[in-house]
């Protein structure tokens, strides 16, 4: 199934081995233009009409890793960004997000490390702890996408991007609309909206909102719905634990099963290239509130070193948080685009290209 959003940011992060001191090592962000008359939406890429590049290289060195999304992303102009600024009021709902310190997206939670560290195996299984899709109806998810490289303990390279999203999934349906934020947790502009109801698919762009409803179907919106994370839990393997500690049923799972690995490329479209896949490891650890029964969290990881300099660790984190359970039962409707502002449907199928190369 296409995606309409980038898993993390578009194009290539490429890095280049450490070959002695004193080179300079520089970071470029390419972003392709979007024309008024033509618009290319790019594969994989949730309604994307960008792509953003970030490269990070040392002068007068051969060799490089390369980490691939293979998703495009949305074109960030600063257009987009004044005026998603001026409507953010309006645009928020009561599930807004928590204001934070700057650094926040990039912080380990401490809390939940320890909590991994200290838990004990049970005897249920993840269908004891885990809602069935059909138990939930509304909420707010956000998705946290992290691209990182180290060497050592330094951090050579680092890239955020997330979108949070209003979600209603009863009664089989799904009504989304969703927003770009950034790593200090601020909207910085619309992404889209879906209704699988009607059929309806809107995308923002850099030229405002436009009607996508005939190339894509809400589904292909975001993949951090519930039902889409409790479809891939029920694919893991058999080495997923079921754990506990506090107040919290944990599920957790650490391998390289290529199962898993199947599973994060089908669902997040993210690929290693340049790395050493023989060494690729790969995590999940989900946080289940025993009380409530509520999913709150789930963390999905994978690492490699990189194979022309193994010194260097690459690392995609995805992190996906589950809050305001039943906000949209009663009243509160998920925020929609205004009609007037919609441009027509295109008369042209632009389709989708392949993967930047």
């Amino acid at each position: 199934m296409k995606r309409i959003w980038t898993v993390t940011f578009a194009g290539l992060l490429f890095l280049t081995a450490c070959n002695g001191g004193g080179e300079e090592e520089s970071t470029e962000e390419e972003t392709m233009e979007e024309s008024s008359e033509e618009e290319t939406v790019e594969e994989e890429s949730a309604g994307t009409t960008d792509e953003e590049s970030e490269e990070s290289s040392e002068e007068g060195s051969g060799n490089a890793t390369t980490v691939e999304a293979e998703e495009d992303s949305l074109e960030e102009s600063d257009e987009a960004e004044s005026a998603s600024s001026d409507d953010r009021t309006e645009d928020l709902t009561e599930g807004e997000m928590d204001e934070v310190n700057p650094d926040d997206a990039y912080d380990i939670d401490e809390d939940k490390v320890r909590m991994v560290e200290n838990a004990t195996e049970t005897d249920n299984t993840v269908d004891d702890v885990l809602k069935a899709p059909s138990e939930i109806t509304s909420y707010i998810q956000d998705t946290s996408i992290i691209i990182e490289v180290t060497e050592g303990e330094q951090i050579v390279n680092q890239s955020f991007q997330g979108i949070t999203a209003e979600i209603d999934e009863a009664d089989g349906n799904l009504e989304v609309a969703s927003d770009y934020f950034d790593e200090n947790f601020q909207i910085i502009q619309p992404h889209g909206y879906g209704n699988s109801g009607t059929g309806e698919l809107f995308m923002y762009t850099g030229a405002g909102w436009e009607d996508y409803s005939a190339q894509y179907e809400a589904e292909e919106l975001i993949y951090g719905t519930y039902s889409n994370l409790h479809k891939i839990i029920g694919q893991m393997p058999d080495s997923l634990q079921v754990l506990e500690e506090g107040d919290y049923d944990i599920l957790y799972y650490t391998g390289n099963d290529d199962v898993v690995h199947q599973l994060y490329q089908d669902n997040f479209k993210v690929e290693f290239t340049g790395a050493n896949m023989d060494e690729l490891e790969m995590g999940l650890v989900a946080f289940i509130n025993k009380e409530s029964g509520d999913l709150e969290s789930a963390n999905l990881i994978a690492t490699a070193p990189g194979l022309q300099n193994p010194e260097q660790t690459l690392t995609i984190e995805i992190i996906l948080n589950y809050q305001e359970y039943g906000l949209f039962d009663e009243g509160t409707e998920i925020k929609k685009p205004n009609p007037d502002d919609i441009a027509a449907p295109s008369t042209e199928d632009e389709g989708i290209e392949g993967s930047v190369e």
